[in-house]
């Protein structure tokens, strides 16, 4: 893994040397992109003035807020990275603001998250930290500039690695009070007989391999069934020819793997030394 920032945790007087990294492998989501079904070429976006129905560059394109509705404050870059400066507090620290029961924060809350790991010197500070939090089921409520942003988030221990989750603004999340809730059922002997239920079916701790995603899973299996696909034309064939081509899978690599053994005795009898007589010849 390549660390994605780099500074230390502190709190009181301690100071702890760490890094942080993605928690999140990209890679394992199955992606689509989008082709032009005529010739199979990739499709782009183009930014359009909707009045003038023309197209705009870049460095005619500004950011704005509308107030309302006709009425929009334009912001300049500088003017965003003044914000950012101001808002940004001391660079290159998680500064812990407070320690709480893990129970108050709402997986609501959470965002992205990033595992912490301890830099050089900051392993034994590193890991009391991590054992002290997850013994007293306590979470550590941080602030932390990561990308020229001032961000709140939590330091979440596990038993080998400390967590820094994004912690989304409270403002965003609804207040569920609008719901029609029922009132509180604590006592009745339908969730006496749930609890017990609940407990029958809780296991020591959870196996997220044990539920994968089925959806990924399908997607997977239909890529996998396609033994026919399109490649679009190359250049000089699509002046002369539309479309793109159906190959089959099979039939494209017994194809390739001729050309290339083709190409090896070409160059093998290009190595080969020439007999006198030839050379004389010559």
């Amino acid at each position: 893994m390549r660390s994605l920032w780099s500074g230390h945790i502190t709190f009181g007087l301690i100071t702890i040397p760490v890094a942080l990294y993605s928690a999140l492998e990209t890679a394992e989501r199955v992606g689509f992109h989008l082709f032009h079904k005529k010739d199979m070429s990739p499709i782009k976006y183009k930014k359009f003035c909707t009045k003038e129905d023309v197209e705009v560059d870049n460095d005619e394109i500004v950011k704005g807020y509308e107030i309302e509705k006709k009425r929009i404050a334009v912001v300049e870059k500088k003017e965003l990275e003044e914000v950012e400066e101001e808002a940004g507090g001391e660079k290159g620290t998680i500064d812990v603001l407070e320690f709480v029961e893990a129970s108050s924060l709402t997986p609501l809350s959470y965002e992205t998250p990033y595992y912490v790991a301890p830099e050089k010197g900051g392993q034994k500070a590193y890991g009391v930290l991590r054992d002290a939090l997850g013994d007293a089921h306590r979470l550590g409520i941080t602030r932390i500039t990561l990308r020229k942003r001032p961000l709140l988030a939590a330091l979440v221990p596990g038993p080998k690695v400390l967590t820094l989750v994004s912690l989304r603004p409270f403002e965003e999340i609804r207040d569920p009070n609008d719901l029609a809730l029922p009132a509180s059922t604590k006592t009745s002997a339908e969730a006496k007989m749930a609890r017990n239920l609940i407990d029958q079916l809780t296991t020591q701790e959870w196996d997220p391999s044990a539920h994968p995603d089925a959806y990924k899973k399908a997607l997977k299996k239909l890529l996998q069934k396609k033994h026919r696909f399109v490649v679009a034309k190359e250049k000089e064939r699509e002046e002369t020819e539309g479309g793109g081509q159906v190959v089959d899978l099979m039939d494209a690599l017994k194809k390739s793997l001729a050309k290339s053994a083709g190409r090896s005795a070409v160059k093998s009898e290009s190595k080969r030394p020439r007999s006198r007589g030839a050379l004389r010849s010559a």
